[in-house]
């Protein structure tokens, strides 16, 4: 149902609406996922939580992230998988992929592993 609201003119106009819950939704994450912004990103990702929708998250843009960062996203993801929710992930940046797999959570987040890691000399052994 669409509602109307008369504009100063008098003519009714269409009122915008938020989007509905069952439509999908989106979430952009920052530059920085860090300590810093923990709380800041544990907000954003609540607005969408319930959603009964898939939700897909946006990881393009990190440049950093760190376990703070790992740990918001990764409770965010595993309330969604437990309530049989969908949790999609769209342009995972290279800091977040090669990070992700360094600490074993390529898998929960389904960044594939980087051969290069496996291969990757450790000083003083040739």
């Amino acid at each position: 149902m669409t509602t109307r609201r008369k504009s100063g003119t008098g003519r009714a106009q269409k009122a915008s609406q938020p989007p509905r819950a069952s439509q999908p939704a989106k979430a952009a994450l920052a530059a920085d996922c860090t300590i810093a912004q923990a709380m800041a990103i544990k907000a954003q990702l609540a607005k969408v939580v319930s959603r009964p929708a898939a939700v897909t998250l946006d990881l393009a843009s990190i440049r950093r992230i760190d376990t703070a960062g790992f740990q918001v996203l990764a409770a965010f993801v595993r309330e969604r998988r437990a309530a049989g929710r969908g949790v999609e992930f769209q342009g995972a940046s290279e800091a977040f992929s090669v990070t992700a797999n360094l600490l074993g959570l390529g898998a929960l987040f389904g960044t594939v592993t980087d051969d290069r890691l496996l291969r990757t000399p450790v000083a003083g052994r040739a």
